[in-house]
Parts: C-alpha cells; structure tokens; sequence
C-alpha cells in the first residue's frame, strides 16, 4: 500500500483505523519529532495505545471495512470452504499470514474455515479444538461488522453465524 493509495487511511485525528494486531483503534494525536519524524498515538478500547511512526502507520493500517467489503465478507463466509490436503501446521502458518495481514477478507476466511473445522467434529462426537486464530480472527470481525453496521457485537455474532449456517443449508 502507498501513501497515496485509495485504501490508505487518512490518518487524522480521531479516524478509526485497523491495526491487525490490535483491531479497531482511533488516531489520538498526531505528534512530529525531531529525531523520529512524525508519528501517530492510537488508542484501543481495551485502553491501549500504540505509538508508530507516520511511515509505519501508513504501511500497516487500513480503514474500517464499509459496505462493499462486508459484502464480499458475506459471500466469503457463505461459501464452500476449499478442499485442502495441507498439513495442519501449513494451514495454521496460513491462517496466521491472514491474520496479521489484517484483511477483513482474510479474517473472513479463517471465521469460515475455523467453523467448518468445528461443525465437522461436531458431527463425529469429538471435542473441538481450541483454535486461538479462529477465536481471534472471529472477535476481530465481530468487531468491525458491529462498527461499521452500527450494531452490537452479539448481532454482529449472530449475522456471522446466520452467513456461515446459510452455506451449510
């Protein structure tokens, strides 16, 4: 992504932003530094704040999904998971490259395939696993349906889970 790229967020204060390592956060301030150059202060909801420097910024932020994206998020959560015959630990290694990609597409993916993955041991009467990724990925993407559909997190839950149940029906 470049400065200048459409996805790049505008970086003012008070924008949301994504930071795939930390989720949804809103510029705070806007500082410049002699030694540094410029940087951004980010603050989280769980009270977080995380300073990066402005080229940083730019390079691993990206603006809140709007509705075209949660459109795609739609279709990606109601299809098919792809067969694999990948190695579970290539598989692991690949969800963690979504996640810490940030995309919301990627995020979507890794929901749908993690409830798959549990909707088939399910079936065969075996615990599921505790996948941290799927958990991640899902808190993630519940959070940014919630802000940008302007609704609360346990609608935004059950919109995830009424796209992934429509795929199995």
């Amino acid at each position: 992504m470049t400065p200048d790229s459409a996805e790049n967020p505008r970086l003012a204060v008070g924008d949301l932003v994504v930071y795939a390592s930390h989720g949804i956060g809103r510029v705070e301030s806007r500082k410049k530094h002699k030694s540094e150059g410029e940087t951004l202060v980010l603050v989280f909801e769980n009270g977080l704040k995380v300073t990066l420097p402005l080229d940083r910024a730019r390079s691993t932020l990206r603006p809140l999904s709007g509705e075209a994206e949660l459109k795609a998020v739609q279709r990606t959560l109601g299809s098919d998971t792809p067969a694999t015959s990948e190695h579970w630990s290539r598989r692991h290694r690949n969800s963690q490259a979504k996640l810490v990609g940030g995309s919301v597409g990627g995020l979507a993916e890794i929901v749908r395939d993690g409830a798959q993955r549990e909707r088939e041991r399910s079936k065969r009467g075996t615990a599921p696993i505790a996948n941290q990724l799927y958990r991640t990925a899902r808190k993630l993407l519940v959070a940014e349906v919630a802000l940008v559909r302007g609704i609360e997190p346990d609608a935004a839950d059950a919109w995830i889970v009424q796209q992934i149940n429509a795929e199995s029906l």
